[in-house]
């Protein structure tokens, strides 16, 4: 095979690559242009409650909880404060919200936000968000606090560990797929995770789930 050849199939597998990275929304971890907590939280009690949330500030979430603030108050687009903590990487808050009943499991609308026009951020939840960071720290932390590995986004009906493949989280993947990960699921296209991990060159995470059990017969839904 010639260097060209080596070159150019090189090139696509790095593409692909790319491609399953932004279908995942890794991208959306830590945003390089910095979300602004007005734009997503209205009135005074939760403006402060998601810069506490951002900045690690828990004696500020404390009070402001014990003042009777919701530890779910939902702002624009459905964000929640346990998302906004782990969207600016907050561990401090991430674990206080948690411990003190914050629900992993929210999703975002579709939503009007700059972010939502500008990602596929409808359907995601803390728990997505977690399965896609770079720390893992994060996915272990959510999955002890009622984490749902199944969780199926409604609008591109597909479970965490896709995002988790689509981000080349190898480790967060593993850890989904410990903690239950449904391997035959399908989305609305008939593709399983086996199948997903397939299309993004990830055939270490698909020789481990065949060993687990993963069923490779389960066929793509016929396009109508």
């Amino acid at each position: 095979m010639t260097n060209y050849l080596l070159f150019n199939r090189s090139r696509l597998t790095r593409l692909r690559g790319i491609l399953c990275v932004v279908a995942g929304l890794s991208s959306c971890i830590r945003m390089e242009a910095r979300m602004d907590v007005y734009e997503y939280f209205k009135g005074d009690q939760a403006v402060s409650a998601a810069s506490a949330a951002e900045s690690g500030h828990v004696a500020v979430l404390e009070k402001l909880l014990n003042e009777g603030l919701d530890v779910n108050t939902r702002g624009v687009d459905g964000m929640t404060l346990l998302m906004w903590a782990i969207l600016n990487g907050n561990k401090e808050s991430f674990e206080y919200l948690l411990l003190h009943g914050a629900d992993p499991n929210l999703q975002l609308s579709e939503g009007t936000s700059e972010m939502a026009k500008e990602l596929p951020f409808a359907g995601n939840s803390a728990m997505s968000f977690a399965a896609m960071h770079k720390d893992i720290w994060f996915l272990d932390t959510i999955l002890k606090r009622g984490g749902n590995v199944n969780l199926v986004n409604p609008y591109n009906t597909r479970t965490p560990i896709y995002g988790s493949i689509a981000a080349l989280r190898t480790l967060q993947t593993e850890e989904l797929i410990r903690a239950g990960a449904n391997l035959n699921y399908q989305d609305n296209a008939g593709v399983t995770p086996l199948l997903f991990a397939a299309r993004c060159n990830r055939f270490d995470l698909v020789y481990q789930m065949l060993v687990i059990g993963a069923d490779p017969m389960i066929k793509v839904l016929p396009v109508s």
